[in-house]
């Protein structure tokens, strides 16, 4: 037993440990920050437009594309949807606020309160579940694009008690130009 337990630690010590090879020691990469976003931490506060891509190009449907030529105006979802006082928009990649009914809707801005589903991220975000709250959502930032007037910048609010993490979310919506 001892001679078989001499020869594992032997044999051990001469393959030795880790990663070698001819370019050396394995490091770690430094993740892509276009995927997977800043190396540092950052508030949830929503970036200015001119911060954000341009969203998906999209035609709307026929009906939205009569009333943004009509003047009305319109905004863009994370997914490039277009629409005129929508019943849900994506304002992240993994946020949607639904069941929206708009109080407010003309030049100087919109408001509309919906229900928020959010990842909860446990145990992490790729296997938890999601979470809805009651939220607003404000539109602002007048844009035209095209002869079409689009708003450029939406902030969604929660009531802070009820906020993971007590953070407000953060919103990606912007005009089409």
């Amino acid at each position: 037993m001892r001679l078989r337990l001499l020869a594992l630690v032997v044999l051990l010590a001469l393959s030795g440990c880790g990663v070698l090879d001819d370019v050396g020691p394995a490091t770690q990469a430094t993740p892509d920050p276009a995927l997977y976003g800043p190396s540092e931490a950052t508030s949830n506060e929503s970036p200015r437009s001119s911060e954000l891509p341009v969203p998906p190009e999209t035609t709307p449907s026929a009906e939205v594309a009569s009333e943004l030529d009509a003047g009305q105006v319109g905004v863009v979802d994370m997914g490039g949807a277009i629409g005129v006082k929508p019943a849900s928009l994506d304002t992240a990649s993994d946020l949607t606020v639904s069941d929206l009914h708009w109080t407010a809707w003309d030049a100087s801005g919109a408001t509309g309160e919906g229900r928020l589903r959010l990842p909860t991220c446990q145990p992490t975000c790729a296997a938890g579940g999601t979470t809805q709250l009651e939220a607003t959502v404000e539109l602002s930032g007048l844009k035209t694009c095209d002869g079409r007037r689009y708003f450029d910048h939406a902030e969604v609010r929660v009531d802070p008690k009820v906020a993971p993490s007590g953070m407000q979310p953060a919103s990606y919506v912007r005009a089409p130009c």
